[in-house]
């Protein structure tokens, strides 16, 4: 009997033993479990958290293309801006010193002709136009344009576009300082130096003024080109900033950039002239072939020339569409010889202060390394 108990005791022991054990077993799998599990879940976490707060991609400004893959647009851009020099400045000495039409109107129906060709663009290659959405990024570059533009047809009623260019080159300059300050480009020792060599070239044209007896490059004009650089250099850069970081199509890009264009024009309409009177001025204008003509030409002309200057900034920069323009300026300065003898003539001064321009200009984009800023 009492073998019997012992056996009995030992038995119970034993499964207590045997079921502790494989308690104990499986509390130690499940805290694996729950291990690998609370570690694969701060793996998947920290792995999510890693993807969803990246860094914003930097912005860059660097060239796409160079000189010779963009020779097509820079062709385009030297003759159409010529064209609209010429047409533009012709159409401010028709009616006794002034524009037949309000210069706010000729900025709106050049915006409106710009918007119209790209939408055309637009319906050819078949974009996705009802998958764009507004962009307000685009509308401080259009203000800049709209003021540069109505400066732009101000100026021409007291100087000639070849002066209004020289005046309105240290956009170069604007430029530079914005990329050195701004985005941290290296400028150097040379770079600087062409810089001086462009704003050296206004004191030489205004001496060249008044050589030639003109008085009317006075100080006000001087002031205003440098407000019209300075505005023209501020949109240019933001232009070139959105035409090389914006995710959008560069053809929706255009049109939100002459959509904003067309409505700060209509909206500069009736502060500059009485709507009133815009009916009966234009059909008057219309009643006259040739004064007709010179606005569609001026209009156009502008459009085009316009049209061409994202393309290069798009593909160089602004520096580069600021050299083009001094390029522009000295083939300008023979065909305004040639065409207006009597508003501008080339004298030594003057052809000094192209050459300064010209080889600031050249020194800009000289490749030196020796020496940084």
């Amino acid at each position: 009997m009492t073998v019997q108990v012992e056996e009995i005791d030992r038995l119970i022991s034993n499964k207590v033993t045997e079921n502790s054990t494989t308690t104990i077993s499986t509390a130690l799998q499940n805290d694996a479990t729950t291990t690998t599990t609370s570690t694969s879940s701060n793996a998947t976490l920290s792995t999510t958290t890693h993807a969803s707060v990246s860094l914003p991609p930097t912005l860059t400004l660097d060239r796409k293309s160079d000189l010779r893959k963009s020779l097509v647009f820079i062709v385009a851009y030297l003759l159409l801006e010529i064209g609209k020099q010429l047409s533009n400045f012709g159409l401010s000495r028709t009616n006794s010193e002034q524009y037949p039409v309000p210069s706010s109107l000729l900025v709106f129906l050049t915006e409106l002709t710009k918007l119209t060709l790209v939408l055309s663009w637009a319906a050819v290659t078949r974009e996705p136009v009802r998958r764009w959405q507004p962009s307000l990024r685009f509308s401080g570059p259009a203000v800049c344009y709209l003021l540069t533009n109505l400066l732009y047809l101000a100026a021409l009623t007291y100087v000639t576009p070849p002066l209004w260019m020289i005046l309105i080159q240290t956009r170069t300059l604007y430029t530079a300082i914005i990329y050195l300050v701004v985005f941290g480009r290296r400028v150097t020792c040379v770079q600087v130096v062409g810089c001086m060599l462009v704003v050296g070239s206004i004191p030489l044209a205004k001496i060249s003024e008044v050589q030639a007896g003109h008085t009317s490059l006075t100080s006000p004009v001087i002031l205003l080109s440098q407000v019209c650089a300075f505005l023209s250099t501020i949109a240019s850069v933001a232009v070139e900033i959105l035409l090389k970081n914006d995710e959008r199509s560069f053809c929706e890009q255009q049109v939100w950039l002459y959509v904003w264009g067309c409505l700060l024009g209509a909206v500069a309409l009736p502060v500059q002239v009485d709507l009133t009177s815009l009916t009966p001025l234009l059909q008057s204008v219309l009643e006259s072939r040739f004064l007709a003509h010179q606005i569609i030409l001026a209009v156009t002309s502008s459009a085009l020339a316009g049209l061409c200057v994202p393309f290069i900034v798009r593909n160089l920069d602004s520096i580069a569409k600021d050299y083009l323009a001094a390029l522009n300026n000295l083939l300008l300065s023979v065909v305004m010889a040639l065409v207006f003898p009597v508003h501008f003539t080339l004298s030594w001064l003057y052809l000094l202060s192209l050459a300064f321009l010209l080889l600031g200009i050249w020194l800009y984009e000289r490749k030196v390394t020796s020496c940084h800023l």
